[in-house]
């Protein structure tokens, strides 16, 4: 059962241009315990409308403050949730679900994270919570270098989409290319556009990677109005 929760918003960070990171505290909060890159399913209220779910990766939890951070992608012409993170006041009410997620870091002689904006946070929760003897690479597609940030691994590879479509798996299949992964061992995550995701999971599996060792998640699906701001 996921358990609710009514929390405050107590913090606001710009962390890029385009994200913020949320500090969300609660007393219900207090001793939550949660694995890497689970999330939380907030009911968002951008003032334009009824309430509405957004669900985003639990970034970093103080469980002896009650504290949690979230970290959002914000977009010039964004939905609901974009409007949220920008515009909701310190000290307002948020109801939170969760944590919720099935994603789970498993060992392996080696990982693959392979993603664009939306899984920044849960590639690096999980990055920074993988034993220093499992190697990672890691590959993310973003709009271009005023999105990046730090992710604790030594193979961090970015592809710089500078005005192409965000639902394209062009540039990062060219980029899966030229990673020379090792023939056996290894765990692959995929996380982004949905269709991106889907088309990733292929080339890794005639690669060698058999199924059970891939987790793919799609965390948005492409219309032509995300098309348009997720590219900008």
């Amino acid at each position: 059962m996921r358990a609710r929760h009514s929390a405050q918003l107590s913090g606001r960070t710009v962390l890029t241009p385009r994200t913020l990171r949320l500090t969300l505290a609660g007393e219900s909060l207090i001793g939550l315990a949660s694995q890497p890159a689970q999330d939380f399913e907030v009911m968002v209220d951008d003032g334009l409308g009824p309430p509405s779910k957004r669900r985003y990766t639990i970034r970093n939890v103080r469980p002896d403050l009650g504290e949690v951070d979230v970290d959002v992608v914000v977009h010039e012409c964004g939905g609901p949730g974009s409007r949220w993170a920008q515009r909701a006041e310190i000290g307002s009410q948020v109801e939170l679900l969760g944590p919720c997620g099935k994603l789970e870091l498993r060992p392996a002689k080696w990982h693959l994270f392979v993603g664009d904006e939306s899984s920044v946070p849960a590639i690096s929760a999980l990055c920074e919570a993988l034993p220093r003897h499992e190697p990672s690479v890691v590959i993310v597609q973003v709009g271009s270098r005023s999105d990046l940030v730090a992710i604790a691994s030594r193979d961090v590879r970015w592809v710089m989409r500078d005005g192409l479509p965000a639902d394209s798996p062009d540039l990062l299949l060219s980029a899966l290319d030229e990673v020379a992964l090792p023939s056996a061992g290894g765990r692959a995550y995929l996380l982004g556009e949905s269709q991106v995701v889907r088309a990733l999971r292929g080339p890794l599996e005639q690669r060698g990677l058999v199924r059970d060792r891939i987790f793919a998640k799609g965390y948005w699906r492409a219309t032509p109005t995300t098309r348009l701001e997720r590219s900008a």
